[in-house]
C-alpha cells in the first residue's frame, strides 16, 4: 500500500493484496519498489503496478548495485539466459508454498535489468547469508563461511563475450545503452550482418546492414548483394540509402535498374512520384529508365525538372509521339524550340511534314519579327552599350531549310508560306534588315530551283479548289515567279537555273526583266520562235529599230519559216524607214548566205523603191550642184570685183541715222555707209552686217576645230553605213585648208 504523506489524504492506496518474503524487496534509484514473488519480479510506482520481470524460482534475498539485481534463490533454480517483460501472474496459494531449509543451497543470480539479460548465475552452498556492495563490488557470505566476490567487468570485455556467444542483438543494446556513438553501434551491427551473412540468412543480415547507413560504405553491402537472386534485399538497401539522403547518383542509377531488372513498376512508381527532395540525379534517373523501357516515368521526370531535350528524346525517339512533341515545342520560347526543331525537326518532317512545317513558318516569323524589333530598338539606342535583344541564337530561315533534305515538296510548302506570310502581303513595304533581305533572296531562289526540278507544293494539292485543267504545272509557277515584280530573285543565278534546266521561258523573263531586248531577240533567233519575234518587234521594233537588222539576217538564213515573206517585207519596210541599213548592205545581208532563199520577187518591191529614191536623190544633187556651181561663180566675181576694180560708194544717207551723209563718214566695202559719229566705238565691222560675219566667222572656226578632230571623224567612220558620204561631207568642210606647212 502507498501512503500520502502530504496530509491531503489520510487513507492509504493499496496497489496490490500480495506480498513477497522478508528482504525480497527494496527501492530502486528511479524511487520504484521493486518485489520479488517467486514467479517473478514486480515493479510498483505511486501510481500502480509497472512491468514485470518473469523469472520463476522461490526468492530468498534481493539487493541492487547499480542497474544489477541481486537475486537470491532457493535452489535449484530455473531461469531462462533472457529475461523479458511478461504479463503478471495470478497470486500463488498458500498452500503451495514450501518451507526450505536456512542451510540449504541457493542459486545466485545477478540481472542486468537495463539490458535485460542475465550476467551471472551460480550456486552457494550453505545458502546465502548475506550480501554487501561496497567499493564498486560485490561481495556474497555463504553458509559455509565462504565469501565470494564479483566485479563489473568494462564494457569492451562484455561486447566481446558476447561476440564469441553471437548474441549480437544483446551487444547492440548493451553498446546502445552504455553511450557507444553510432560509428561503434554500427560496426557491432555490421558484425551481426556479417555473421548472418555466413549464415546465408541474406533477409535477416540486411536488415542488420540498413542500420549502418552512414558509416559503413556502401559498396561493401552492395557488393553482397549484386547476385541476381539478391536484388529484393539490395533494392530494400538502396531504399534505405536514399530515405537516408546518402545516395549518390550511382546508387540511383542501381537503384533505378533493381527496379528495372525486376520489372517493380510499382516501387518504380513510389520512388519517383513520392520523392520530396529528389535527392538523387535527375539525369541519371532519367536514363536508367529510358534504358529500360519505362518511358513514362522518364518523362514524367524529364517534365518535372524542365529536361527539355531528354522529353523530346523520349517522345520523338523512343515513343515516337511526334504530335505531343510538338505541341510541347510550342510551349517553348523563342530560343529553346529554335534549338530543338534543328535537333528534332528533321524527324518530326519525316513523320508529321504538315504540322511540323506549320511549326516552322510560325517559328521562322517570330525570329523575323524579333530580329526586325531588335535592328529598330538598336537604332533608336545606338547609344546604348548593350543591344536590344540577343537574337543569334534564333533559328532563321536559312538555318531551317537543312530540314527539309528528304523532304523537298515540303520545303516548297514551307517557302510559299514565309513568303505569302511575309513578303507578298500588301502592308509589306517596310525597309528590311540586312539579314531578312539575304533570307528573302535565299527563299526566291530556293522556290524557284524547286519548281523549276518539278517539285510539287502540297499545299497546292490540299488548298487548290481549280479543277485539274486550271491547275499550275511547277513551270508555270515557275514563270509567274520570275514574271512577278515583288520577287527579288538574284538575276544571275536564276539565269543559271533556267539555263542549266532548259527553262526558255524563263530566261525570255529574266531578259524582259531587265530590259535587254536584243538578248531577247537572239534568244528567239537562236530556238527558231518566229511568232514570238514578231511579238517582240511589234511591241520594241519602233522605240529600237536596230532590232529589224537581226532579224532581217535570221529571215535571210531561214527562208523556209512560216509567214517569212510578211515579216521580211516588215524588216525591209522599218530598215528603210530608219534608213538602218543602206540598199547595198541589205542586199548584201539578204544573198551573202548560201542557205538564202530568198528571190527577186520577195524584195522587188524594196529594191524598186530604193532606185526610184537613188535617181530621185540624184537628180536632186545635180540641180544641187549646179545651183552651188551658179552661186560660186558669182561670189567669186564678186571677189575679184573687190579685189581689182574700184568700188563706187553711192549712198546719201547715213544707213544708221538715215540723215543726209557730211563729212567725216565712213564707208564699208558691203555698200553701208554711216556718219562717224554714228559708229561711235564699233570699230572696222558694218554694225547692219556684223551678225551676219559673226556667224561666218563662226562657222570657219568651227571647221578649223573640227579639222583637227580626227578621232571623232574616223569614229563616224566607223559606225556609219556609208563612209563615202563621212568623207565626203569632211572634205566639204576644207579640212586643209587651215593647215600650215613647216619649212623643212
Amino acid at each position: 500500500m502507498v501512503f500520502d504523506t502530504s496530509g491531503s489524504k489520510s487513507e492509504p492506496a493499496v496497489l496490490e493484496e500480495r506480498g513477497c518474503g522478508i528482504g525480497c524487496s527494496l527501492m530502486n534509484e528511479e524511487d520504484e519498489l521493486i518485489v520479488a514473488r517467486d514467479e517473478a519480479i514486480y515493479t510498483y510506482t505511486v501510481d500502480g503496478r509497472g512491468p514485470c520481470f518473469a523469472f520463476d524460482a522461490p526468492k530468498v534475498l534481493l539487493r541492487r548495485f547499480k542497474h544489477y539485481l541481486l537475486l537470491a534463490t532457493a535452489a535449484p533454480s530455473s531461469m531462462a539466459p533472457n529475461l523479458a517483460n511478461g504479463d503478471d501472474r495470478p497470486p500463488v496459494d498458500a498452500t503451495e508454498s514450501r518451507v526450505y531449509s536456512y542451510n540449504d543451497p541457493t542459486t545466485f543470480t545477478i540481472l542486468d535489468t537495463k539490458n535485460k539479460l542475465v550476467a551471472y548465475t551460480g550456486v552457494v552452498p550453505g545458502g546465502v547469508r548475506g550480501v554487501a556492495t561496497e567499493w564498486g563490488s560485490i561481495f556474497v557470505l555463504g553458509g559455509h563461511g565462504t565469501m565470494d566476490f564479483f566485479s563489473e567487468k568494462d564494457l569492451l570485455e562484455r561486447l566481446d563475450i558476447l561476440y564469441r556467444q553471437n548474441l549480437y542483438p544483446l551487444a547492440v543494446k548493451m553498446a546502445q545503452n552504455g553511450n557507444y556513438d553510432m560509428a561503434s553501434v554500427a560496426g557491432i551491427y555490421k558484425r551481426y550482418g556479417d555473421w548472418l551473412y555466413s549464415k546465408d540468412d541474406f533477409d535477416s543480415a540486411m536488415l542488420q546492414y540498413v542500420q549502418t547507413i552512414g558509416v559503413v560504405e556502401p559498396s561493401y553491402i552492395i557488393r553482397k548483394y549484386l547476385d541476381a537472386q539478391r536484388l529484393n534485399n539490395l533494392t530494400s538497401y538502396l531504399q534505405e540509402l536514399h530515405t537516408a539522403g546518402m545516395a549518390t547518383s550511382d546508387h540511383t542509377t542501381l537503384l533505378l535498374n533493381c527496379y528495372t531488372k525486376l520489372r517493380d513498376e510499382e516501387r518504380l512508381n513510389q520512388f519517383i512520384h513520392t520523392q520530396e527532395d529528389y535527392q538523387f540525379d535527375i539525369d541519371t534517373a532519367i536514363h536508367v529508365c529510358r534504358q529500360a523501357g519505362f518511358y513514362e516515368q522518364a518523362l514524367y521526370l524529364a517534365d518535372k525538372f524542365s529536361k527539355t531535350g531528354m522529353y523530346l528524346k523520349l517522345k520523338i525517339e523512343d515513343q515516337d509521339d511526334i504530335k505531343a512533341a510538338l505541341e510541347y515545342m510550342r510551349k517553348l520560347g523563342d530560343t529553346d524550340i529554335s534549338a530543338y526543331l534543328a535537333e528534332f525537326g528533321r524527324r518530326c518532317l519525316g513523320s508529321l511534314p504538315s504540322e511540323t512545317t506549320e511549326l516552322l513558318v510560325d517559328v521562322c516569323l517570330n525570329g523575323m519579327n524579333v530580329r526586325a524589333a531588335a535592328a529598330t530598338a538598336d537604332e533608336m539606342h545606338d547609344d546604348m552599350s548593350a543591344p536590344y535583344a540577343d537574337t543569334t541564337s534564333l533559328l532563321s530561315m536559312r538555318r531551317i531549310q537543312h530540314l527539309f533534305a528528304d523532304q523537298p515538296t515540303w520545303l516548297a510548302a514551307f517557302l510559299e508560306r514565309i513568303i505569302t506570310r511575309r513578303w507578298l502581303p500588301s502592308d509589306s513595304s517596310r525597309e528590311l534588315i540586312a539579314e531578312e533581305d539575304s533570307d528573302m533572296k535565299s527563299a526566291w531562289n530556293t522556290l524557284l530551283e524547286l519548281y523549276l526540278c518539278s517539285v510539287e507544293s502540297p499545299l497546292h494539292e490540299l488548298n487548290s479548289s481549280s479543277s485539274p485543267s486550271e491547275k499550275q504545272t511547277p513551270k508555270e509557277r515557275a514563270l509567274n515567279l520570275l514574271r512577278n515584280p515583288r520577287t527579288n530573285i538574284d538575276w544571275e543565278r536564276a539565269y543559271v537555273l533556267c539555263a542549266s534546266n532548259g527553262f526558255t521561258e524563263g530566261i525570255a523573263a529574266l531578259y524582259e526583266q531587265r530590259g535587254d531586248i536584243a538578248a531577247l531577240l537572239d534568244l528567239y533567233i537562236e530556238h527558231d520562235s518566229l511568232p514570238s519575234m514578231r511579238r517582240l518587234l511589234d511591241e520594241h521594233g519602233e522605240s529600237q529599230p536596230d532590232l529589224y537588222i537581226k532579224a532581217l539576217h535570221y529571215l535571210a538564213r531561214n527562208p523556209q519559216l512560216a509567214d517569212n515573206e510578211e515579216l521580211l517585207a516588215d524588216c525591209l519596210s522599218t530598215i528603210e524607214k530608219h534608213n538602218l541599213m543602206s540598199p547595198l548592205r541589205v542586199l548584201q545581208a539578204l544573198g551573202d548566205s548560201e542557205q538564202s532563199g530568198v528571190t527577186l520577187g520577195m524584195v522587188r518591191g524594196y529594191i524598186m523603191r530604193q532606185i526610184n529614191a537613188t535617181s530621185k536623190r540624184i537628180e536632186d544633187n545635180k540641180a544641187a550642184i549646179a545651183s552651188y556651181t551658179s552661186e560660186f561663180k558669182v561670189h567669186s566675181e564678186k571677189m575679184d570685183a573687190l579685189k581689182n576694180k574700184p568700188i563706187v560708194f553711192q549712198s546719201t544717207k547715213c544707213t544708221s541715222c538715215m540723215a543726209p551723209l557730211d563729212l567725216p563718214s565712213v564707208h564699208f566695202l558691203c555698200k553701208h555707209s554711216y556718219h562717224q559719229r554714228c559708229l561711235g566705238d564699233i570699230g572696222d565691222s558694218c554694225p547692219r552686217c556684223q551678225a551676219e560675219n559673226q556667224k561666218l566667222e563662226d562657222q570657219r572656226r568651227a571647221q578649223e576645230i573640227s579639222a583637227k578632230q580626227h578621232d571623232a571623224f574616223f569614229d563616224k567612220l566607223h559606225h556609219s553605213d556609208e563612209g563615202f558620204d563621212v568623207i565626203a561631207s569632211w572634205f566639204a568642210k576644207s579640212p586643209f585648208a587651215f593647215t600650215k606647212l613647216i619649212d623643212q
